[in-house]
């Protein structure tokens, strides 16, 4: 017997068809998803309940059910529509086109900040988050001899990390004592708490061409 998230990504896969049971359903599966990544994008995954969702679509909790039977499930739909299909991956170089998919991917990201409170565990295991691995992976030629699904898997994770510190700017400095107490212990990171990483996205360009040279 599957699971509710399982059965949700079978129907994503197109592996298994939507539930017709009952009268005919007056929205789709994706539809759901779309409604859900839209009220998560105002309210935060946390505060996100599939009864929400259904006041959102106009429907009863219960009728949601039809659609998706869990949160859980429901967030897995949700990470394949944030995340959305990969446009053309374009560069003259393959490290070019590698800057150009790590740059597309963090807007997605941006767009869709919760996306960094969805916890891998492992690799995806949704349609389009593997199509966006392949576009990477097809952007870099066989002759290059770079191993480019570990390359896309940890670029994957570079963004993720940097996502999350985007949401993070802003936050209080740290305290004078903090600073002080640094330099005293470590002398050589006596300037790391008073660093500036409000830029993520220029944190993440640095990351990446660091690992792009040590790759290339």
């Amino acid at each position: 017997m599957h699971s509710p998230e399982d059965r949700a990504l079978r129907v994503l896969w197109g592996v298994e068809a939507a539930s017709t049971r009952g009268p005919k359903a007056r929205w789709s599966q994706e539809q759901v998803a779309a409604a859900a990544v839209e009220l998560a994008d105002e309210i935060g995954l946390d505060a996100l309940s599939l009864a929400r969702v259904a006041e959102r679509l106009g429907m009863t909790t219960t009728a949601l059910y039809r659609y998706v039977d869990s949160k859980a499930a429901l967030v897995e739909l949700m990470v394949d529509d944030a995340i959305g299909a990969p446009p053309t991956i374009a560069g003259r170089g393959w490290q070019s086109r590698c800057r150009t998919w790590v740059r597309l991917l963090a807007d997605r990201y941006t767009a869709h900040p919760w996306l960094t409170e969805v916890k891998p565990s492992g690799m995806p295991r949704q349609p389009r988050p593997y199509a966006w691995i392949d576009a990477l992976v097809r952007a870099i030629p066989h002759d290059s001899h770079v191993d480019a699904l570990r390359l896309a898997l940890l670029l994957d994770s570079l963004i993720r990390t940097y996502a999350t510190l985007e949401r993070s700017v802003g936050a209080a400095p740290p305290e004078p004592w903090l600073t002080e107490a640094v330099a005293e212990r470590f002398p050589a990171l006596a300037a790391a708490p008073k660093r500036d990483v409000s830029d993520s996205r220029a944190e993440l360009d640095f990351a990446v061409d660091a690992v792009l040279r040590g790759v290339g």
